[in-house]
């Protein structure tokens, strides 16, 4: 007898454009995790596209209640029977799907990704319906949500695992055709202390571009509260400015807000694909990912002054750029690709 195949589906948090696959292919837009992980676990995907044109009435209920995080888990919830593993973007749609299926005495894979855990409301909703015994794994991106999910939450530590995030290797990449300008440059929007780098950036002797923008955080752009030196810009860039304006920069500073998460580790791993030199704050949440003065720089939270002469240190030296930025570029091949997750998720299946 033939084994059946295992059936897999992805929830995935997110729009996808229609025209996005090709813009991939055009080398205007890097891969995305979904994408990759839905040809290595052969997965159907279901994302917010589906929930726009679904006709369900329990899933528009959820929808109107909830928003589209809520409709989501409600159609994972329905389509369960289909499949054998269940794969969550995350705990907005991995914890009220996990609720559904241990009222409904329902067991499945579920594989789900944890980027904060922490918050008290998620942390109550966990404990008082005891969700370890619905999520399989539990995958993580640093080590204190690791710790947060194993003390507070009191889930099996087999349970969790944590895993490196990522960017496409490919889209990132070192651009030495491209010529640096004699400038500086941040990008994001999550948990990013823009006053202190606007403050840091006065009098410097170098253009700063900020490319206040983000495709998943929802927290406000605080460049457009704050009066800008006329050596520094913000605003929005599109994938392929993005990546002109990495190549072009000296350095990447990522300035942030005390955080208990991998704030900022997008850009950051794209910077570091890049081969660009980084200055980081030194947040509890983001201490996995650079070396100190191997493959970027910290600074305090709130530092001015600190980030103002890091900044000035690593514009007047060439050879630490470069020693930076080819560490974190050698760095990111050795752990933080596409591929890896994509592997390592597959591997937990």
């Amino acid at each position: 007898m033939v084994a059946r195949m295992k059936q897999n589906l992805m929830l995935v948090g997110w729009k996808i454009a229609p025209m996005l696959a090709g813009e991939i292919a055009a080398d205007r837009y890097p891969r995305t995790d979904f994408f990759e992980l839905s040809r290595r676990l052969d997965a159907k995907i279901l994302s917010f596209n589906e929930i726009e044109q679904e006709a369900d009435w329990l899933i528009q209920m959820a929808r109107k209640i909830g928003g589209k995080q809520l409709a989501l888990a409600v159609a994972g919830f329905r389509h369960r029977s289909e499949f054998d593993v269940v794969f969550t973007s995350g705990e907005d749609i991995g914890i009220p799907l996990a609720i559904f299926l241990k009222l409904a005495g329902i067991r499945k894979h579920h594989l789900m990704i944890g980027h904060r855990l922490s918050p008290m409301k998620k942390a109550l909703l966990w404990r008082l319906f005891k969700l370890h015994t619905h999520i399989s794994k539990v995958l993580v991106y640093s080590a204190t949500q690791r710790d947060t999910v194993l003390s507070k939450l009191h889930a099996p530590r087999e349970s969790v695992v944590q895993i490196p995030f990522m960017a496409d290797q490919n889209f990132f990449r070192p651009m030495p055709e491209i010529q640096e300008k004699h400038q500086i440059c941040s990008v994001g929007l999550e948990w990013r202390d823009y006053p202190t780098l606007i403050e840091a950036a006065q009098n410097l002797d170098c253009q700063v571009k900020i490319a206040a923008a983000s495709l998943w955080s929802k927290h406000k752009n605080e460049t457009e509260e704050q009066p800008l030196p006329p050596n520094v810009d913000a605003r929005g860039y599109k994938y392929p400015e993005l990546r002109q304006l990495y190549a072009e920069s000296k350095i990447v500073v990522i300035p942030l807000y005390q955080n208990d998460f991998q704030a900022g580790i997008t850009s950051i791993l794209e910077a570091m694909a890049m081969a660009k030199p980084l200055i980081l704050t030194r947040t509890i949440g983001q201490t996995d990912t650079i070396v100190d003065g191997e493959t970027g720089v910290y600074v305090e939270p709130g530092d001015v002054e600190g980030l103002r002469q890091k900044i000035k240190h690593l514009l007047n030296n060439e050879a630490e750029r470069r020693r930076l930025g080819c560490n974190a570029r050698r760095a990111f091949e050795e752990q933080f690709t596409l591929d890896h997750l994509v592997e390592r998720i597959g591997e937990l299946a």
